[in-house]
């Protein structure tokens, strides 16, 4: 396992910010992470990371552990139609698994730059698709216990779920899921796959970004909202709205938390002084 001390936690973020930590640990098992959640668990204060995206950190010192899965070893098994994917597995790793076996499900998905366990803390969607579309149960790590718990006995819905209630000193931590697919075709699966990746391409802007900074409002696109105030483009330091998304902020190289958290605070009074809405963050931003 490898640790590092007063690390800044922009190195395993997605769009590059973030001041430093207490230290950083990379499991590289599963037995590895069920030890450190067990030696921190209510003892101290700490947040895993998968992917980090959907994340801003601030640029100030966080008293806290951070434990990234991005090295740990991907587990994935198939029994008929379903499948137990291991929490660090990314959603294009997912689909590549079912591809091999002729089940459908994860096409959509792949195209999100994320994990199995931050995907479903998150409620990733997309592609009218969900996650917890095909979820079944998750593994979980919580008070020092692992045991299994339905997708019923859960709250999810779009772009959320009971995990995005987690604090920093027992949080509830998957370990892996198990999700119900329907067999199909290798490619059917790999045309819808491929289809999709392509709007997103073409819809999305390439670079350092954590994703949609805001989800959308009463089936209201809030990146046409933005969009129609004349944001696209503004820029703050080395951070910017995208010309091609305005949903989207991306850094340049050098931004600060400060220059990107100043664009979401214009979006925001920018929404709400011409049409009096609220949007509701698509990001979780940690002070």
């Amino acid at each position: 396992m490898i640790v590092k001390y007063n690390e800044n936690l922009s190195t395993i973020t997605s769009i590059g910010v973030g001041g430093k930590c207490k230290g950083i640990f990379f499991p590289e098992t599963e037995e590895e992470l069920v030890d450190l959640l067990k030696l921190f668990d209510g003892k101290a204060k700490y947040k895993v990371i998968g992917n980090g995206t959907n994340l801003l950190f601030s640029d100030s010192y966080h008293d806290f552990f951070a434990i990234s899965t991005r090295k740990m070893a991907r587990k994935m098994a198939k029994r008929k139609n379903y499948v137990i994917l291991s929490a660090s597995s990314s959603l294009f790793e997912a689909y590549q698994f079912c591809l091999k076996h002729n089940l459908s499900g994860f096409e959509k998905l792949a195209t999100i730059p994320g994990n199995i366990g931050g995907s479903l803390a998150s409620g990733a969607s997309c592609f009218q698709t969900s996650i917890y579309d095909f979820l079944e149960k998750v593994k979980i790590f919580h008070n020092g216990e692992i045991y299994w718990k339905s997708k019923y006995n859960l709250e999810h819905g779009y772009h959320y779920s009971t995990f995005l209630k987690n604090n920093l000193e027992n949080p509830f931590v998957i370990l892996s899921a198990k999700f119900c697919l329907k067999e199909g075709k290798a490619c059917s699966i790999q045309k819808e796959y491929l289809e999709c990746s392509a709007k997103r391409k073409l819809n999305q802007p390439h670079g350092k970004s954590f994703g949609c900074v805001f989800k959308n409002k009463n089936n209201q696109s809030s990146g046409m909202l933005i969009e129609n105030c004349g944001l696209k483009g503004k820029q703050q330091g080395d951070a910017i709205i995208s010309e091609k998304h305005a949903n989207f902020i991306i850094n340049k190289g050098n931004a600060t938390y400060q220059n990107i958290k100043f664009l979401i605070d214009t979006m925001e009074d920018n929404i709400k002084e011409k049409y009096n809405i609220n949007l509701e963050k698509d990001v979780e931003i940690v002070e």
